[in-house]
């Protein structure tokens, strides 16, 4: 027990997620987006500094005009909580989360970026204690929901007073032998889809259901209990990453099944999918990773997808982790080289590796789109930043920027 806690700890609490714009939270628009002034048209990047262990540390957020090379400490940042980086929505609103394990003072933090790059903090919601605050979706400017892992529920909240407006208490939709843990959401046509992680005392599944909640946004009431075993794959949505939840083009909400992290053998991850005008998981529609092969990769599998960026046109960018790729990856998970890019064709139902990158730490990964290139942070042997790939010419580059700490959160504000 003791062993699987600690190896659950290190893939779920601190790999931490990407910065990648989740296009399907179907958002009103929030609160003015030009404050006091001109728009910020940078971007926002986090690095996390840990312990020799990586099980503890601190996180730091900043902004710079745009992507600029050069190499860059953590004098000019903001510090949010470990474990849990911040959350960008279409709004502009950026959101800072305590420290995922409680370490820090238990509220979340609503900031604004001034044209010129500097942070405005606009409010704090307290949240209870062990709460393990993961994932925000705004649905208006007057309503946003904050899964809180620890305790079972979902908040909903008034984002611009930042004051609670009621909480949804899902623990009612736990297994036998398992808790409920909200995790990341989307909303579609006035329904919020909160992912389901059912956890036991390992801190892992126990069967192959892929579970969400369905929340009617009017009225906040569950309005049902989604559940799939037809596909064997386990562990919806990635909690600690806001892209691992999307709506495509075509409005079809895409997912990653987290699975078992790799460790417990026949417990599966991969891709699914609740088509446009459903609410139903699609029998029909999935990756399984212990069947899909990825191509170029020594190791052929992926254990589990550890944080995706949606790019348009059927192309999921991501981190995939192989355990195989390190000798210590079940010792000493927290900082295991086991971290990948990959190109997910969801069409194709293909998975491609990304030539020309290291093999980074769990805790160094990032993801997202800037402009018409896709942006990976990445710790590995021989240099810690963010790199850029050109999915037109497949050419890397970078670092572009270096930084002190591990690269775990990158968003652009430029178009």
């Amino acid at each position: 027990m003791k062993k699987f806690k600690l190896i659950f700890s290190a893939v779920v609490f601190t790999a931490l997620f990407a910065g990648c714009g989740n296009s399907g939270d179907d958002p009103t628009p929030g609160p003015d987006p030009k404050p006091e002034g001109k728009e910020f048209h940078g971007v926002v990047f986090a690095t996390g500094i840990t312990n020799p262990e990586g099980s503890s540390g601190n996180v730091y957020v900043q902004t710079l005009p745009s992507l600029l090379p050069g190499k860059y400490d953590n004098k000019n940042s903001i510090p949010c909580g470990f474990g849990a980086t911040p959350i960008v929505t279409e709004s502009g609103n950026v959101y800072t989360f305590p420290d995922y394990m409680g370490n820090t003072k238990a509220e979340i933090n609503r900031y604004r970026i001034m044209g010129d790059g500097t942070w405005k903090k606009e409010g704090a919601l307290s949240i209870p204690a062990g709460a393990s605050a993961c994932n925000i979706v705004e649905a208006s400017n007057e309503k946003a929901y904050v899964s809180l892992q620890g305790i079972g529920k979902v908040m909903a909240f008034n984002p611009v007073t930042m004051t609670k407006i009621t909480d949804i208490d899902l623990n009612d939709l736990k297994q036998e032998d398992t808790r409920v843990a909200p995790a990341a959401m989307i909303i579609r046509d006035g329904k919020l889809f909160v992912g389901l992680n059912q956890m036991n005392a390992q801190y892992m599944p126990t069967r192959n259901n892929i579970e969400f909640a369905m929340i009617d946004v009017k009225t906040d009431k569950v309005e049902k209990h989604i559940v799939n075993q037809s596909l064997n794959m386990c562990f919806a949505t990635r909690p600690i990453d806001a892209g691992s939840i999307f709506m495509d083009e075509n409005k079809d909400i895409y997912f990653n099944c987290v699975g078992s992290f790799g460790f417990i053998p026949g417990l599966n991850g991969g891709i699914a999918r609740i088509k446009n005008g459903s609410t139903e998981i699609d029998p029909d529609y999935f990756i399984r990773l212990n069947q899909t092969e990825v191509a170029g990769l020594s190791t052929k599998h992926a254990d589990y997808i550890s944080t995706m960026c949606y790019a348009g046109k059927g192309l999921l960018y991501a981190y995939i982790s192989s355990n195989a790729l390190a000798p210590d990856a079940m010792t000493n998970p927290y900082v295991a080289m086991t971290n990948v890019p990959v190109v997910i064709d969801l069409k194709q139902k293909t998975m491609t590796l990304i030539n020309g990158m290291e093999i980074s730490n769990p805790q160094g990964i990032a993801v997202a789109k800037h402009k018409s290139l896709i942006v990976f942070g990445s710790a590995n042997k021989k240099a810690t930043g963010f790199y850029t790939y050109n999915p037109e010419t497949r050419e890397v580059a970078g670092p572009i920027i270096q930084v002190t700490g591990n690269p775990c959160f990158f968003h652009s504000f430029e178009k």
